[in-house]
């Protein structure tokens, strides 16, 4: 069911009215309604794979209450282990069995062995890196003494499986969210300015979806099919860029926006990354609650900076390595992870990348953002000879074949048109530090009226709706 349906138009507008009206008398009420919804969610996908966000939310609740109610240290430390072998075992097996078995069989064959290993029809269920990370810091967190377990197994159930974030995130923290589900409130109040702000969240992320990143789809995925040499490829390099990231930033807008109407508060994703002046900015701003799951997980486990310069460049790599194999089964994905590791180390700690003046900032969030937009090749190109390919066609021939790709030259001004205002929206967010957001939400409502009746026509009107393109949102692969 994808947040850009009917289908899902339709379940949003019957669970939230169930949800106000019917089952709004006490917490569990409420949660037994959330966690039915969800799983029905989930199932629209493929029921089958339910038993894999059963499977991890008892796991991850009994481990849970097993390490915090035991006090030896070493046994604590079994337990964690267990837990994060039967976590990370089963995200391993949908998900990087066939890799590892083709690695496996390129080296055999390498070394002259041959191959003899054989791959299975696996189907990688929808979601399964983002519930099992999201499951496995609760644990995590209960094993560092950061976090009290829960007896309510309903509440951490409904915490796993919350259909807002459930297939793409936010990853939400355990401290964050499980506590919304435990609140004691007999009769949750209903507040109007959560619901107005919900919906335009919802309105802008479906027009940044269906109006903008879905056009820019049509160009890029010709492109990339058959990469043309000069303009062709470098605008869908550009493309690309700004398709991706409107992609997901719109996913987490709606599931943000679809749980404030319910009255729960997720964490936010993105913070105008394309503005940042250095890449340690870039991945603070960009796809945040991973990021930081890596940084407080991994990272500072590994050592973080405390074990001297080495140590943490080595950390640094290890971490945007296992990064990019985080989102795909591929080498290709490890490439980009290190190149974005390497980013981090050669740029702002050897070269020192932190600007002062304004034209160096601009100058500099430019660098940034053509770096990162060269790097995603090897995520969006579908093999290595593919992305080697796309590299190899960049230039400035060509110009006159722009408008064989998809797009006419309406089409591909007014999707120009449309990326140039949302970074002139998110500039002035950046130098108003948000004021401006504040203005338009508490003054002036002839304008902001304006505003959300232009979004929800100009979607309906100049959306993409199918047309032979393929309309998942990006991250679903992940």
């Amino acid at each position: 069911m994808l947040f850009n349906s009917f289908a899902f138009g339709f379940f949003l507008l019957v669970a939230s009215l169930l949800y106000w009206l019917v089952f709004n008398r006490g917490q569990r009420m409420r949660n037994i309604f959330l966690l039915t919804a969800s799983y029905f969610f989930y199932g629209c996908w493929d029921w089958r794979f339910l038993f894999l966000i059963v499977f991890i939310t008892a796991v991850d609740f009994v481990f849970g209450r097993l390490i915090h109610d035991t006090e030896n240290q070493s046994s604590r430390k079994w337990l964690l282990t267990v837990a994060l072998v039967l976590n990370l075992g089963t995200l391993g097996f949908f998900k990087y069995f066939n890799f590892f078995i083709d690695t496996a069989n390129a080296l055999l064959d390498l070394i002259g062995l041959g191959s003899s290993l054989h791959t299975l029809q696996i189907i990688l269920p929808v979601g399964i890196s983002f519930f099992t990370f999201q499951g496995l810091s609760y644990v995590i967190d209960i094993y560092r003494r950061q976090l009290k377990p829960t007896r309510d197994v309903v509440a951490f159930a409904t915490f796993v499986a919350f259909f807002p974030q459930l297939v793409a995130g936010p990853i939400e923290r355990a401290c964050n969210l499980l506590p919304q589900f435990l609140d004691s409130i007999d009769r949750k109040p209903f507040v109007y300015e959560d619901v107005r702000r919900g919906l335009v969240f919802i309105a802008i992320g479906l027009f940044k979806k269906i109006v903008i990143a879905d056009r820019l789809a049509i160009f890029v995925d010709a492109v990339y099919a058959h990469p043309t040499a000069g303009w062709p490829a470098m605008v869908a390099v550009i493309f690309f860029c700004f398709q991706l990231y409107l992609d997901f930033s719109a996913y987490s807008q709606i599931a943000i926006g679809t749980a404030q109407l319910l009255g729960y508060r997720l964490s936010a994703n993105f913070l105008r990354p394309y503005l940042a002046t250095n890449f340690r900015a870039f991945w603070s701003r960009w796809h945040i609650t991973l990021t930081t799951w890596f940084r407080d997980y991994l990272y500072i486990p590994l050592g973080g900076n405390r074990l001297g310069k080495t140590r943490m460049l080595m950390n640094t790599m290890i971490v945007f390595m296992v990064s990019g194999l985080w989102h795909g089964a591929s080498w290709n994905f490890v490439i980009w992870g290190a190149l974005n590791g390497l980013s981090l180390i050669v740029f702002d700690r050897w070269l020192g990348l932190n600007p002062k003046n304004a034209a160096a900032k601009m100058a500099s969030a430019l660098f940034v953002t053509a770096y990162w937009a060269l790097t995603l090749i090897f995520f969006r190109a579908t093999t290595f000879g593919n992305a080697l390919a796309m590299f190899g066609s960049l230039g400035f021939s060509n110009a006159d074949m722009i408008y064989s790709f998809g797009l006419n030259a309406v089409e591909f001004r007014f999707v120009c048109g449309m990326v140039a205002v949302l970074m002139a929206v998110e500039l002035m967010e950046e130098i108003g530090k948000e004021r401006f957001t504040q203005f338009f939400y508490g003054r002036f409502w002839p304008l902001r009226w304006a505003v959300y009746i232009t979004l929800v026509l100009s979607t309906i009107y100049f959306g993409i709706y199918g047309n032979g393109s393929d309309n998942n949102f990006i991250y679903f692969q992940f």
